[in-house]
């Protein structure tokens, strides 16, 4: 028992010889607009007293007028108004030695606000498998301080409550539940916001996983075009593969624009046909094109679907238009001079980028966009030079 006890006064010794001094309160946390007062007492076996103590917040020393001498070796500091912390892990507040500097002891000050309701949960699934929600924070916004968000769900009439356990698949403020549900039952779904000031729960949210499928964009989307018109591009796609097994409706819109714009235009009447021709467009014109996907009326449902993203923009230009009025055509020469050096242009293009086995129309239309792009940089210097 003798050995016991000598072992506990020598960690004792050690202690204070490790943490000089004691801060209090230890690790507050604290509302926006709140005031602190904090001491720091130094061991009794130390020499340092309470005039050879200073404080510090975040590395910055605190004004002499803050302090009050509580004790001869018991120092305090008062902190009015305290604004949010300036990190989530809290701010460090520090008492000091002015014998050299050193440190002997700290508090970490959580400053804050407790969390508010979370909003807007919106849900969808990519395979009647899984399941993705997304939420917003809430009203308040930044709390100051480490919020721990949890979504949790349960069929609708039985069955217990579970914890979402992905936060990272989908991005910031969403979960992703990847297998385990039931179709055709109501699932109920809320988040919980909690910090150390509080916790704060949103609005339950119910739905069917049949009513909220949406898809990957549609793949192999293609654009060409139609013979030698002027006007006129062809546009065809694949409907999403990972739906195939399943009994649905899709509908379709294509957005496309024109290179040097950024306005696209919509068509959104394409029905669940997987081809457009596109009309009325500029000759000679590159055209950006893009679609994408709602698939709907899953195993009969009457909801609205969801429209998945759009696809990567496809490029490909219309035929140029004939001899414009007032313009002289070019001698045959000249005409066979500016067809090879065009072509050869584009060869040597090719021998970079593509090969000979993926010679189409396609790749020539590449070539086309990354040689405007080249001319219009030169005319921007040119004209910065003439400015």
């Amino acid at each position: 028992m003798m050995k016991f006890f000598l072992l506990w006064l020598w960690l004792l010794r050690v202690d204070s010889l490790m943490y000089p001094a004691i801060i209090s309160p230890q690790d507050p946390s604290l509302l926006i607009g709140a005031s602190l007062t904090a001491s720091c007492s130094v061991s009794a076996d130390s020499s340092l007293r309470a005039e050879d103590l200073y404080w510090t917040l975040n590395g910055q020393r605190l004004p002499e007028d803050t302090y009050r001498v509580l004790g001869p070796r018991r120092l305090s500091v008062t902190l009015s108004h305290l604004n949010g912390s300036q990190q989530q892990s809290g701010d460090n507040l520090v008492c000091h030695s002015k014998r050299g500097g050193g440190i002997l002891a700290g508090s970490c000050l959580y400053v804050g606000l407790p969390p508010s309701k979370p909003t807007n949960i919106s849900c969808w699934s990519k395979n009647l498998k899984d399941l993705t929600c997304r939420w917003a924070p809430g009203t308040e916004g930044e709390t100051y301080l480490h919020t721990n968000y949890t979504l949790k769900y349960k069929l609708r009439w039985y069955g217990r409550d579970n914890a979402c356990q992905d936060y990272h698949t989908a991005g910031p403020y969403s979960c992703h539940i990847p297998k385990d549900l039931a179709l055709f039952t109501p699932y109920e779904i809320w988040v919980e916001a909690s910090n150390r000031l509080g916790v704060a729960v949103s609005e339950v949210a119910m739905l069917d996983i049949v009513d909220v499928v949406t898809t990957d964009p549609p793949s192999d989307v293609h654009v060409s075009r139609v013979g030698d018109l002027e006007d006129q591009l062809s546009v065809r796609w694949s409907a999403p593969p990972a739906l195939k097994d399943f009994l649905f409706q899709a509908k379709y819109q294509i957005q496309y624009r024109v290179e040097d714009s950024t306005e696209w235009k919509v068509v959104d009447n394409m029905g669940n046909q997987t081809s457009c021709r596109l009309a009325g467009l500029r000759p000679g014109t590159v055209y950006f094109v893009q679609v994408r996907c709602n698939p709907f009326g899953i195993y009969g449902s009457k909801k609205a679907g969801i429209w998945s993203s759009w696809s990567n923009p496809t490029a490909a230009s219309t035929p140029r238009s004939g001899r414009a009025p007032g313009v002289c055509e070019p001698k045959s020469g000249e005409h066979n001079n500016t067809l090879r050096r065009e072509l050869k242009q584009f060869f040597g293009w090719m021998r970079k980028h593509g090969s000979c086995a993926n010679l189409s129309i396609k790749m020539y239309d590449q070539w086309r966009v990354s040689l405007q792009k080249s001319h219009k940089t030169r005319n921007q210097v040119l004209s910065g030079d003439k400015s």
